[in-house]
């Protein structure tokens, strides 16, 4: 069976953090490019030689107001930028076009107080006195943190009474296969391979579908295909003995060159192209094993020179 033409990529869908749940928000001023800003100070208590953190969120990254002030309690500033530890009494920093800015500043004298600007204008209703045993405001929310798409490992199985390979990533087929489900006959290759999980995948990766050859009982063997035109044809029966199980797993698409984007590898799609009277569908990452195939006469399917999908590493 040929592999059909290479699917458009999946629209990217934008994410965005969420602002702080303790903060002020600003409206947008005039003259400035605010947008959905809101700035705090951290939990207490504000104790001499104590840091304090100063924390900016913006909700939209293309918006993000550049400069905002950072002021100490004796009005004085100071010009410049950095990250990490900065002294006070006083301080100015420019930040531009990031989604959120979290710095330390270490008070280290008693009586300082801190309060937050934003392009001249108050960012925070409160000043607070940096006093030894002086009550701290509510603590703030931490910082959102991305959720990382989550990976599984597709693993390899060969049945050599049929001279055959199966791939899953499904856990509880990985753990029946290894206790020993249909007689014990399919054994570990040591060949395999990361797959992102079907919840949370990114959106430029492509949604994996997992079919059943019905022709060829008892001696039968799965494909996998993110190809939409090769989906539509397994479907409709035009490429026939094909019974669709369902989506798997998501895996990035690589370019029509077979070129996989960055962050991942490629992975080989091979055809036994019938050898042994049942097809077989090979997958793999293993570029000398992908080789040796090659040569034992499997026929490449993909793009480029034969790449099917392509691994998060």
């Amino acid at each position: 069976m040929s592999f059909l033409p290479q699917s458009k990529a999946l629209s990217r869908i934008r994410t965005r953090l969420l602002a702080f749940a303790f903060g002020v928000l600003i409206s947008t001023l005039a003259g400035s490019a605010l947008a959905d800003v809101r700035c705090l100070l951290s939990g207490g208590p504000y104790e001499a030689g104590v840091p304090v953190q100063v924390i900016a969120s913006n909700t939209d990254e293309y918006s993000w107001p550049a400069p905002y002030t950072i002021l100490w309690g004796d009005g004085t500033t100071t010009s410049g930028s950095a990250f990490g530890q900065k002294s006070p009494p006083s301080g100015e920093f420019f930040y531009r076009h990031y989604v959120s800015v979290s710095h330390i500043y270490s008070a280290v004298e008693s009586g300082i107080s801190i309060a937050v600007q934003l392009n001249g204008e108050s960012c925070n209703t409160q000043t607070f006195d940096v006093l030894a045993g002086s009550t701290p405001p509510p603590q703030p929310a931490l910082l959102p943190t991305a959720t990382l798409p989550q990976t599984m490992v597709a693993v390899e199985y060969y049945y050599a009474g049929w001279n055959m390979y199966f791939v899953t990533a499904l856990p509880d087929e990985i753990a029946a296969l290894d206790a020993g489900a249909f007689g014990g006959v399919w054994t570990r290759t040591g060949q395999q391979f990361n797959v992102y999980a079907l919840e949370g995948a990114p959106a430029s990766s492509s949604t994996v579908w997992r079919f059943f050859g019905t022709m060829f009982d008892p001696k039968s063997s799965h494909v996998y295909t993110a190809n939409e035109a090769e989906y539509d044809a397994l479907v409709s029966g035009a490429i026939a003995g094909w019974q669709l199980e369902g989506p798997v797993f998501s895996a990035p698409m690589p370019a029509s060159t077979g070129t996989c984007p960055a962050g991942s590898i490629p992975i080989y799609r091979l055809y036994n192209n019938g050898m042994g009277g049942a097809p077989n569908h090979r997958l793999i990452t293993d570029a000398n094993e992908f080789a040796q195939m090659l040569a034992d006469g499997w026929i490449p399917e993909g793009q480029g020179i034969g790449v099917g999908f392509c691994s998060p590493q």
